[in-house]
């Protein structure tokens, strides 16, 4: 994949997902930021290729086991810009055993600067997942709708990254 691909592919995955939120009343603040996005492939086959292909365009940040898979995640040399917004962190995770997906961009994070229970009183009346609320590390709540989704969070990725490079580093 080249940088023009994904970057057009980019532009889609937002341009629709921002219609979504609109037709679902969800808004946020200029000062939140989308901190990354993701994007899923359908087999470890293909997660192996397009870590070589991200790493053309990006550089990357860590891999990581989470939950027995692994996930890359890469700093883009050049942001996809989208609106008023800047997004240069995307993560590739490998598919969930046993879980089918789609490959393409699924969800945006953002990092917001409010109380989940907020969030869940704004959007309680749409598909909430508040699977992610319970993670030790930097808990998410996420809105589902349909093929493409939103997570709030209170740290950004890079952040998150780096304590764990550093905790390693002095472990």
């Amino acid at each position: 994949m080249q940088f023009q691909e994904f970057q057009a592919q980019a532009h889609d995955f937002l341009g629709r997902l921002f219609e979504d939120m609109a037709a679902h009343k969800i808004e946020i603040p200029s000062h939140w930021k989308i901190d990354h996005l993701c994007y899923r492939v359908p087999s470890l086959d293909r997660y192996e290729l397009l870590k070589d292909e991200f790493a053309k365009f990006g550089r990357l940040l860590i891999e990581n086991d989470v939950n027995g898979r692994p996930i890359a995640t890469y700093k883009l040399n050049e942001p996809i810009v989208f609106f008023s917004g800047v997004v240069d962190v995307v993560e590739l995770p490998a598919p969930k055993a046993g879980k089918a997906s789609e490959e393409g961009f699924e969800h945006i994070e953002i990092v917001c600067d409010v109380p989940f229970a907020e969030l869940e009183k704004r959007y309680g009346h749409l598909n909430l997942d508040r699977g992610g609320l319970k993670k030790e590390i930097n808990p998410e709540l996420e809105i589902c709708l349909g093929r493409r989704n939103l997570k709030f969070h209170h740290q950004s990725l890079e952040e998150v990254i780096a304590m764990e490079l550093n905790s390693t580093a002095h472990a």
